[in-house]
C-alpha cells in the first residue's frame, strides 16, 4: 500500500493535547498516491510536512510547508 501523510510541526493551540495532528490516506497504486499527493500539496500550508511512502515503507517524496 502507498501512503500519503501530512503532519503539522506544532501542536494545535486549541487542543488540550500536546500531540501533533496528522492525517493519512493509503491507496493501492502509485498513480492513486500521485493523485492524492497533488491534491493534498496543491495549496501552500505553513507548518505542515507531507510525505509519500511506497509499499516497502520507503519515503519517496517529502514537502515542507
Amino acid at each position: 500500500m502507498w501512503t500519503v501523510r501530512g503532519q503539522f510541526n506544532k501542536p494545535n493551540k486549541e487542543s488540550p493535547s500536546d500531540e501533533l495532528e496528522w492525517s493519512a490516506v493509503t491507496v493501492d497504486t502509485e498513480a492513486e498516491a500521485e493523485t492524492w499527493w497533488n491534491t493534498r500539496t496543491a495549496r501552500p500550508s505553513r507548518g505542515r510536512v507531507s510525505t509519500m511512502t511506497d509499499p516497502e515503507g520507503t519515503v519517496v517524496r517529502v514537502k515542507f510547508g
